[in-house]
């Protein structure tokens, strides 16, 4: 990312793969990219990349620009970021900016003026948020309605095809995305326009206060997650099917073994604190305070991040060789 203009690049950075379709004007025509917290992938094949290409340049031939306007605002480059530039003056230019990197600096920044918000990181929502599955080939076309959900609740029904909201056009699940980033994390209405049947529709989509928090698991794959607090300050892998079955565990359950502490950086005290509380590296998890279904090891990180708060404590139970025991951890800040 380093040397790229954030005020005209605006991607969901978390992302391994996206594109913008865009003019020489810097106008947007729609968002190409996204995913789900199974897989990298869930939304990506090249016949819907093919057809969104193909659709926007139809739109791109019908573009009329009118008087071209002057840039309202200066180039924005990571490089640039309070964050960035306390580790260039400290000698610690980072190798490569990857994408990611600017959620992390957002959120380094943030906290350094004392301005940061939980609801900030949650950018770039999945249409779950509001209720919606889209079609992973035809991405205006809604899949799936959660009931009573805030799309559940205007009648919104599987076959339906998104064709703006809040004016933004929609063509693909980050056209989506785009829209529901940019929409208050605040009680709201989110305008919508839609057609069923050949007959076009419009509603309004009523938002409460806090929407755009997702779960721990869908918000499980994204790297916006590590620099959040509390952290655990452990990790290691999950234990395969053929290693659940030599330690006698069922081989449905979840399970991870534990072998590395943090002792690096500015969260070092968490794996001071964790090794302090008795866990061990070798160490098998198997729950935390109950909870033992977690999906991977990085939906554990997630609520653990998402759920806990300091100053609580968290029942840790493991499998250490033979013998099962419980740990109580205390949450740190």
């Amino acid at each position: 990312m380093a040397g790229v203009d954030l005020n005209l690049f605006r991607f969901d950075y978390d992302l391994t793969f996206s594109a913008l379709l865009m003019n020489a004007d810097g106008k947007i025509y729609h968002t190409y990219g996204g995913r789900t917290w199974e897989s990298a992938d869930a939304y990506l094949s090249e016949s819907t990349f093919a057809r969104v290409l193909d659709q926007t340049m139809l739109e791109h031939k019908a573009y009329k620009p009118g008087k071209r306007k002057k840039r309202q605002r200066e180039p924005r480059l990571v490089e640039d970021m309070p964050a960035a530039r306390k580790r260039i003056e400290q000698g610690r230019t980072p190798a490569c900016y990857h994408c990611h990197t600017v959620h992390d600096f957002m959120t380094e920044d943030a906290r350094a003026e004392e301005s940061f918000r939980i609801e900030d990181v949650f950018r770039w929502p999945d249409p779950i948020q509001i209720g919606l599955t889209l079609h992973p080939e035809d991405q205006a076309v809604i899949a799936d309605v959660a009931a009573g959900s805030p799309a559940g609740l205007i009648h919104l029904r599987p076959g339906d095809r998104l064709l703006t909201i809040e004016g933004h056009s929609i063509l693909t699940l980050g056209d989506v995305q785009r829209a529901l980033d940019t929409a208050s994390p605040n009680r709201g209405g989110l305008r919508i326009a839609y057609e069923r049947e050949g007959e076009r529709a419009e509603d309004v989509i009523a938002l409460e206060h806090g929407w755009k928090k997702p779960t721990p698991l869908v918000f499980s794959w994204r790297p916006s997650k590590w620099p959040l607090s509390p952290k655990p300050g452990f990790g290691g892998p999950q234990l395969t099917k053929a290693e659940l079955e030599t330690h006698e565990l069922s081989s449905k359950a979840f399970a991870f073994q534990i072998n590395y502490f943090v002792t690096w950086g500015p969260s070092a005290h968490t794996g001071r604190n964790a090794a302090e509380a008795g866990l061990r590296e070798g160490d098998i998890v198997l729950s935390l305070d109950g909870k033992s279904d977690f999906a991977s090891v990085d939906h554990f990180h997630s609520w653990f991040r998402l759920t806990r708060e300091a100053g609580e404590t968290v029942v840790v139970k493991v499998l250490r060789g033979d013998e099962r025991k419980t740990i109580e951890l205390p949450v740190l800040k």
